[in-house]
């Protein structure tokens, strides 16, 4: 709602003083920052010019340390001082140009006089008045805004509850320090500034949204009663972003107690890492420790020299076999067991056999000199009670066996000084010899206090390939949890056996070894992580959620998913209903949200998704139009080459900073690949270890692409004859919904019938 010219002149004048009021406060911290960090250089330089050491009795000694200890002190204060000052330096000149962006007037209930609360990234406190000139978007009373129309309104602070009026709700583009367009909203934000936003180029890099946060999203950034939060999001829904703005909610809120430390996100990709990197930053926050699920377990498998495959690598094998073969069939089965909850029941049943015989234990050895055997390792550690857990009794042997240790170094440091002593052209005083054949002694035998302290001992990956080479074994561990082995097991053992010997691990085993290594070891937990985030949950299996919930035990979780891409569909057949999640996580507090409003495409965009999955979770496209998708057909691939690089120029000419051509597998790329560079010269190829990527014209396998989105996309070939089976037709929509306003479809022959159902 449009505003008048006379309350538009009084907002713009406010802009100019609130930006005239940061710029001061920019320059008074500039000239404290610089103060601090003099006096920090100063205090480093003249530390020790100040300290009269004295050793010379117990009361010098203590009088010194005292010195030290005060001087320490006042460097420390200085240090401190001087990180708050540019914190906020920060703070305020990422907000200057554009200082805040909405504004609600409230009245609460029993007061006269109405407050003017003006929202933007970072609050700011005018420093003469001690004003709130800016709320920060992520302050209680600012919840009002995203959760209320004008009207009755409520929100929470960790006190109480807060009721009254909300009077007026406003929105604000300004840049460059200008006010360029200010409206009124009503129930939904701003779908005038939506409009504005989702029709401008997609980015290489996502940002945050706190500008147009819903009311659905904005009870996923504030809910902090869950431990679980399951949010089903759709397509182009936000869902991504909100997660990350939700992080940094938490931050703000409990910013003395957690820290970006205290939590991880485990991202699809690294290109997809590297997408969303932005947006903590944007908001002020150190980013949190991200990783891919993939990098987690061979950093977990290091040390056991394995080549473990690619997620994505199983998942080309899944895409381009043949379903009437009897090895794919059962590497299929393979992976749909080694996933499930019932594996996961097997390999603790093996824990439990565990305690009582069978860890595989290594020699201590230099060389080919053995210090302790494995079988005076078992026979040791066996000798304890069972009662005690498998973690505390390897503890207890490490302990004995660095005490080992102590003895050999003892008798290493003493070969070490004969030597020296029969050493004829060695000259040194008997002190000398003794400090030299310490020093070395533990230089030789700290390679062995490694290996004892990273347990590096217990031989994992042998107790694993056990549980496939002794199917007696197995067969008793399923049905003492009450599962029974695939149709398939006598292949799936040998196939499992087979690559374990060649030195590959298929991506289906990763997890269970790291699980079953962790409940040998006794180190399966990581305490300080607090908060937990799983984007693409849809693509994890319900053993993965188990291990998750077993390896951060302290961590609350946000799963972020959409069961319309659940392109490993092997990995997430056993999850079911959303509801079993909980189960999973074994956690009473979950709560699933769903988001279906999808902002990312245009309304003809998701219809036309639409029509390839009309089963799938509902999708409500944003009212934003654009042009419909295109059809386009070819004859062979020579044609079809050429009207797909056609394509891509006609959307780069047109003003599309990113046109992404998506193909099915990473093979069908490669061959594109080669095909289209005569034809796009400028062509970019993303592959699984791309890191990041540049606007332009790009062609990449279609799972690549999850999360990100582009101004165009292209569909490299949607013929009947590449997407035929039901197992390609999430890929399929996931392909589709990455276009932000453009869609082709290019294809050979007759068109997938996704699309036309016949």
């Amino acid at each position: 709602m449009a505003i008048s010219k006379d309350e538009r002149e009084r907002e713009a004048v406010r802009v100019s003083s609130v930006r005239k009021s940061i710029k001061e406060r920019i320059g008074e911290l500039r000239h404290i920052a610089d103060e601090r960090r003099a006096e920090v250089t100063a205090i480093g330089r003249a530390f020790w010019d100040d300290i009269s050491v004295n050793a010379d009795n117990a009361d010098d000694i203590i009088e010194t340390a005292a010195s030290m200890a005060q001087q320490e002190h006042v460097l420390m204060g200085q240090e401190r001082s001087l990180r708050v000052a540019q914190d906020g330096l920060r703070k305020l000149q990422r907000v200057v140009d554009s200082p805040y962006f909405a504004r609600i007037d409230f009245i609460e209930q029993g007061q006269l006089e109405r407050e003017a609360i003006y929202i933007g990234l970072t609050s700011f406190i005018d420093p003469h008045s001690d004003e709130i000139l800016i709320y920060d978007w992520r302050a209680p009373i600012a919840s009002l805004f995203y959760d209320y129309p004008p009207g009755p309104a409520t929100y929470t602070t960790p006190e109480m509850d807060v009721s009254g009026e909300l009077l007026l709700k406003r929105q604000y583009i300004i840049k460059s320090g200008k006010l360029q367009d200010v409206f009124d909203t009503g129930i939904s934000i701003g779908d005038e500034m939506l409009q504005q936003i989702l029709s401008r180029s997609a980015d290489e890099k996502m940002h945050s949204i706190v500008t147009t946060i819903q009311r659905e999203q904005n009870q996923i950034i504030r809910d902090d009663r869950h431990k679980v939060l399951v949010v089903q999001g759709a397509a182009g829904s936000g869902k991504t972003s909100v997660a990350l703005q939700r992080i940094a909610y938490l931050l703000y809120k409990y910013r003395t107690t957690l820290s970006a430390d205290n939590m991880i996100l485990f991202s699809p990709n690294s290109l997809f890492s590297d997408y969303v990197s932005n947006v903590l930053p944007e908001l002020g926050e150190a980013n949190m420790q991200q990783t891919t699920f993939q990098d987690y377990l061979a950093h977990k498998l290091s040390e056991t020299g394995l080549a473990i495959e690619d997620p994505y690598d199983q998942l080309e094998f899944i895409l381009t076999g043949d379903e009437e073969d009897a090895a794919y069939e059962a590497r299929m089965q393979g992976i749909r067991y080694k996933t499930s909850a019932a594996f996961l029941q097997v390999i603790e049943a093996y824990g439990e056999q565990l305690k009582t015989g069978g860890i595989r234990f290594r020699d201590f050895a230099v060389g080919k000199k053995v210090l302790i055997s494995a079988e005076q390792l078992s026979e040791r550690f066996y000798a304890k009670a069972s009662s005690q857990s498998i973690g505390d009794r390897m503890e207890r042997l490490t302990e004995w066996i660095l005490s080992q240790m102590d003895d050999i170094q003892a008798d290493v440091q003493k070969r070490f000084y004969r030597k020296m002593v029969r050493e004829p052209k060695y000259i040194g005083t008997e002190q000398e010899m003794k400090r030299m054949s310490k020093s070395k002694a533990h230089k030789a035998v700290a390679p062995l206090r490694e290996q004892a302290a990273s347990l590096a001992y217990i031989d994992a990956l042998g107790m694993y390939r056990d549980l496939y080479a002794q199917t007696g074994l197995h067969q008793a561990l399923a049905e003492q949890a009450g599962q029974s082995l695939p149709p398939a097991w006598e292949t799936i053992r040998s196939f499992t056996i087979e690559a374990l010997d060649q030195g590959t691990m298929l991506y289906e085993d990763a997890t269970p070894l790291v699980y079953l290594k962790g409940l040998v070891e006794g180190q399966l937990r990581v305490g300080k992580i607090r908060y937990c985030v799983v984007d693409e949950a849809q693509d994890y299996s319900p053993f993965h959620y188990a291990y998750l919930k077993k390896l951060f035990p302290r961590a609350r979780f946000t799963l972020l998913g959409d069961w319309n891409q659940g392109i490993f569909t092997h990995a997430n057949a056993n999850t079911g209903e959303y509801a079993s999640i909980s189960e999973l996580m074994k956690e009473d507090e979950t709560e699933t949200i769903r988001l279906v409003k999808s902002y990312r495409s245009t309304r003809e965009i998701m219809e036309f998704a639409g029509q390839v999955l009309p089963e799938g979770e509902p999708v409500e496209p944003f009212s934003r139009s654009g042009e419909a998708p295109r059809l386009l057909r070819a004859a062979d691939e020579t044609e079809l080459s050429r009207l797909v690089a056609e394509a891509a120029r006609k959307r780069r000419d047109g003003g599309a900073s990113s046109v992404a051509i998506l193909c099915k597998t990473e093979r069908e790329t490669e061959r594109a690949h080669g095909l289209l560079l005569p034809l796009l010269p400028e062509l970019q190829r993303i592959h699984k270890l791309t890191q990041h990527y540049e606007a332009g014209v790009m062609i990449l396998p279609a799972y690549l692409a999850k999360g990100l989105e582009f101004d165009a996309v292209i569909l490299y070939d949607a013929g009947r004859s590449v997407y035929a089976q039901a197992r390609e037709r999430k890929l399929f929509y996931t392909a589709c919904t990455r276009a932000q306003h453009h869609l082709d479809v290019c294809y050979q022959g007759e068109l997938t019938l996704f699309l036309t159902g016949k």
